[in-house]
């Protein structure tokens, strides 16, 4: 591809200015994801932690293949003909965009965040226990003897993972303030901390996107716009009101504004994903130079340099 046309290409893939253009990005990220399955899905792994990240990258397919049906918009026929035009509901992309700044962040916060096996150890067994316990609040729906079991099994899982984090060198060089800071996160069923040396920092929904290293300016409150949507508030309803006026169809703007989020996002995963397992680079770099520049734009563009998968983006000067 010519250097102009290829600058045509990354000027229409970063502004996303149509609903198409979000469809053809769409299409480039699923190819790199089902590479990633198909050319990696015997890479052996040597922790549960990084089985569960080989898994993330399959849900990311999953997620993105239903993100796009929703973009591409659906209409209704009642049976006396009536017909509702073919739309896109932005608060449905909106609360699936969440889901999708929840899993990269999980991601970034375990397997690039960290500085240590013990921190990544510490946080993974969090994460993992605290989905347990809350799948233990349906242990009174438990009525076969294989569901019991179950239940005990996973009881004595939760029980393993806090004697894990508790063995670690980390946790025990930690003063009383520090473990009591890990150990209330055990009992209220979160995993959202860092470490800055041995202090134990908590961490909420909105300050993942500081801990990914995104533009503050951009992502500051992102992650309460994607929750408006997501939860019944009457914002979201008198929002709903109006995007969809045949004047002006707002709700294609807001659309593509919201997957502008999903795909930066969605490059941040697949720089994280490369940063964690290296020989997945060679794959990415198999794409044409188009694709491997549009997958890396957002994450070079929000991050710095030092984030960048690989020079592609050099083809562009």
């Amino acid at each position: 591809m010519e250097k102009e046309m290829l600058r045509a290409e990354y000027m229409r893939l970063n502004k996303l200015a149509t609903i198409e253009d979000c469809l053809d990005l769409f299409d480039i990220f699923l190819e790199h994801l089902w590479n990633v399955i198909q050319v990696h899905h015997e890479d052996k792994v040597y922790t549960y932690a990084n089985k569960d990240a080989k898994m993330l990258n399959q849900m990311m397919f999953t997620k993105l293949t239903h993100l796009k049906k929703i973009a591409e918009g659906v209409g209704y026929t009642a049976k006396n003909g009536d017909r509702l035009n073919k739309i896109v509901d932005p608060t449905i992309a909106a609360s699936l965009t969440r889901n999708i700044y929840e899993t990269v962040s999980v991601f970034n916060l375990i397997y690039r965040n960290t500085k240590s096996e013990d921190e990544k150890t510490i946080i993974y067994d969090l994460w993992v226990s605290s989905g347990l316990k809350y799948r233990q609040r349906f242990q009174s729906a438990a009525t076969t003897p294989e569901n019991i079991k179950k239940v005990a099994d996973e009881q004595k899982q939760i029980d393993q993972l806090e004697t894990e984090i508790k063995n670690t060198a980390l946790y025990k060089s930690l003063d009383a303030k520090n473990q009591k800071k890990i150990d209330d996160k055990l009992k209220q069923k979160d995993f959202k901390i860092r470490f800055d040396g041995t202090e134990v920092i908590f961490l909420s929904w909105q300050d993942m996107s500081d801990v990914m290293g995104l533009n503050k300016d951009l992502f500051e409150n992102i992650y309460t716009y994607f929750s408006l949507y997501a939860h019944p508030s009457e914002v979201a309803v008198f929002q709903f009101e109006s995007m969809f006026s045949k004047e002006n169809e707002e709700f294609k703007q807001l659309t593509t504004t919201i997957l502008k989020y999903c795909f930066s996002l969605m490059s941040v995963f697949v720089a994280d994903y490369i940063n964690l397992f290296p020989q997945v680079k060679a794959t990415f770099e198999k794409l044409e130079i188009n694709k491997q520049i549009a997958l890396n734009a957002h994450n070079k563009m929000l991050r710095d340099d030092a984030y960048s998968i690989n020079d592609a983006w050099k083809n562009l000067e």
